[in-house]
């Protein structure tokens, strides 16, 4: 058996925030919440980088970045530390201006996120984790959560995320996440929240 050669990773990457949103559209095109959020595929795939536009925005400013240096994989993440992050300015007008008619699914995902984040606790929040269609099942994605998970190690930070299928929740559980009680979006698909503890000493 052949093994893949490990990415290279960089952290809070120079890229042009324009070429991560357009990745994470990508990737995100047939996820496991997408028929539901958007249904009709074209107008999904016009709509999809400029919300992920957003959510690049905020990362750049209270999240950090994570992305292989060939743009082909990336994740973004949230240091939680008990209470909500804030809001990019004028985000509920500028969310509807992304999405349009479906604001109220996009709007009612994002609540039931915050619901569920353990504020309480501490963590490190794994917003997404996106691989190009094209490297899926490469290991990239394992690559950049093995580069994260040995900073939050070598400081004992627990990570928490919202798995959306059975396949992320498999690579999550190889990857040290254990299940947390499920919840179901308001009219629509089941979330897997998980938590992985820290194995720092």
């Amino acid at each position: 058996m052949t093994t893949q050669p490990q990415p290279a990773i960089c952290t809070a990457p120079s890229a042009d925030p324009r070429t991560i949103s357009e990745l994470l559209a990508e990737a995100f095109l047939h996820g496991d919440l997408a028929d539901w959020l958007i249904p009709h595929l074209d107008t999904r795939a016009r709509i999809c980088p400029r919300y992920f536009a957003l959510h690049v925005e905020h990362a750049i400013t209270h999240g950090q970045i994570d992305m292989t240096t060939d743009a082909a994989a990336v994740s973004i993440w949230y240091p939680i530390a008990g209470e909500p992050l804030p809001e990019l300015p004028d985000y509920s007008q500028r969310l509807a201006e992304a999405v349009g008619r479906f604001r109220p699914r996009v709007a009612a995902l994002d609540q039931a996120m915050n619901d569920h984040q353990p504020y309480g606790q501490p963590h490190f929040y794994l917003a997404f984790l996106a691989v190009h269609p094209n490297r899926q099942r490469r290991g990239d994605g394992s690559a950049l959560l093995c580069h994260r998970h040995d900073q939050l190690d070598g400081t004992r930070t627990e990570a928490y995320l919202g798995a959306t299928g059975p396949r992320n929740r498999r690579l999550y559980a190889r990857h040290g996440y254990l299940p947390q009680p499920a919840f179901h979006l308001p009219g629509g698909p089941r979330l897997y929240p998980m938590r992985r503890p820290s194995t720092g000493e």
